[in-house]
């Protein structure tokens, strides 16, 4: 586009204006003149044939000395801007024949009102989620393993009074929870994972549970029905050694004599055929399972049939979770993998830890370096766990004292249950060589997983300073 004005001699095509390109005659691009110098002139071209007799020939043209420039328009009107900082100098006044014309940004609006979109969805994404991960912490909490508890569900009660009652036992971690979720009405179920259209109705009675039961196990152990009104119940939990499982049973069965249990414990029911052969002695360690065990009344004083079933169970557990084939898949044998187990089973304290734990035993022994388990150290020593361990118990010359002896130790070190001998079939994946407790994220028995020995150091200054046990 040209500055340029032309004159009468000259020929009008170069010095053309852009209101040649206008309908109305007048310049849309040169907004300012100083009004202090001579108007400019409207020069006339001469008409041509074709012209429209109805427009006019005069083209106003703003003189290049006096042009200021373009201006663009981004608000409603330039006019109500105040002048001082516009093209106009103090005295000036706006031109009558000066077409003003707003120029819009290209995008107009959209790219504001996107972004505002945008925070508003992620927001509410957001704010979703963690909603959704509090609904599923209070259906399936990841609290710490609770113990056995007898629960009792007297006669006349409704659904509402058996999940109060479950809440007072912390059976259940959130009874107001745990009965919209037995109702399932339809406006809460995109926020509880619920079944539908489920009658409850649980007999009264006497029952065994346990603390902190996620909602669908509480009710697939009330279903079962009570406890028979003859049947004595034995509880055995995951974790005990072979020595706290009997000294269990000698409290929960007063028939029982010491003697005849021990001897019950060595004999050759007992024997499991991955059992290892260089191993002098029947140690019947980690080999009965964790359970509760109902006796009828004939068998109170029978020492021998209730180890039996114990041994039994485990063999039944084991068989059902593929042990032979997938401790081949590891390089370890059956009777290594419930070593691994026992291990776990000691070390984690909540659900989530179990796997990572077993990874970071089978990267060590991987990796040719020594465990390093207080567990075992315990058990070498003949403490049981939270007994603080001494430098001496630490250097102990043991098979069972991983600090200082590579590899498995030669027994299992406890019962596992079945979660620990399942995350010793299948470790988390990852590259963790450490693990220290922390109660990391304000979870209580949490442990931090680290791969290298700074990391796993820094960690482990978190547990000094909550006095977790670290020293």
């Amino acid at each position: 586009m040209s500055d340029e004005s032309f004159s009468d001699d000259e020929d009008p095509s170069p010095g053309r204006s852009s209101a040649d390109l206008s309908p109305q005659g007048r310049s849309s691009a040169t907004i300012g003149a100083r009004v202090g110098g001579a108007p400019p002139t409207t020069p006339v071209r001469p008409a041509l044939p074709g012209d429209d007799p109805t427009m006019p020939t005069a083209i106003p043209v703003v003189p290049a000395e006096e042009a200021v420039g373009e201006a663009m328009v981004w608000g409603p009107s330039v006019f109500d801007e105040p002048e001082e900082g516009t093209v106009f100098e103090p005295g000036e006044e706006v031109r009558p024949d000066v077409h003003w014309v707003r120029h819009r940004p290209a995008w107009g609006p959209l790219p504001r009102w996107g972004l505002v979109a945008f925070a508003i969805l992620l927001t509410f994404g957001v704010g979703y989620r963690l909603v959704m991960d509090w609904a599923s912490d209070q259906m399936r909490p990841e609290s710490l393993f609770g113990e056995d508890v007898r629960f009792v569900i007297e006669d006349g009660w409704s659904t509402n009074d058996v999940a109060a009652a479950l809440g007072v036992a912390d059976v259940v971690d959130n009874p107001a929870m745990f009965r919209q979720w037995m109702r399932c009405p339809s406006a809460l179920r995109w926020l509880i994972e619920c079944p539908v259209d489920v009658e409850y109705s649980f007999q009264a009675g006497e029952y065994v549970l346990r603390e902190h039961l996620a909602f669908q196990d509480a009710v697939d152990r009330m279903n079962e029905g009570p406890l028979p009104e003859e049947v004595i119940t034995v509880m055995l939990p995951e974790g005990l050694t072979l020595a706290q499982s009997v000294d269990r049973l000698l409290v929960q069965m007063p028939a029982f004599a010491e003697d005849e249990l021990w001897a019950a414990l060595i004999s050759e029911r007992l024997v499991w055929e991955h059992y290892p052969e260089d191993l002098p002695y029947l140690v019947v360690e980690g080999l009965l399972f964790p359970d509760t065990y109902q006796l009828a009344e004939e068998s109170l004083g029978d020492e021998l049939d209730l180890v039996t079933r114990m041994h039994r169970q485990f063999l039944s557990v084991v068989e059902d979770l593929g042990i032979e084939q997938r401790s081949a898949d590891l390089g370890l044998t059956p009777y290594e993998v419930v070593i691994v187990a026992s291990l776990i089973e000691e070390e984690a304290l909540i659900e989530d830890d179990r796997g990572r734990i077993s990874r970071v035993i089978h990267n060590r022994l991987e990796a040719g370096w020594t465990l390093g388990i207080d567990a075992s150290t315990r058990y070498a020593v003949g403490k049981t766990a939270g007994e603080p361990l001494t430098g001496e118990d630490l250097a102990s010359e043991s098979l069972w004292n991983t600090r200082v002896t590579s590899g498995l130790p030669p027994t299992p070190i406890a019962a596992p249950g079945r979660t620990s001998l399942e995350a010793a079939l299948n470790p988390t994946d990852g590259p963790w060589m450490y693990y220290v407790r922390t109660d990391e994220g304000d979870v209580a028995g949490a442990h931090t997983f680290a791969v290298t020995a700074d990391e796993f150091e820094r960690a482990r200054s978190v547990c000094v300073e909550k006095d977790l046990g670290c020293g």
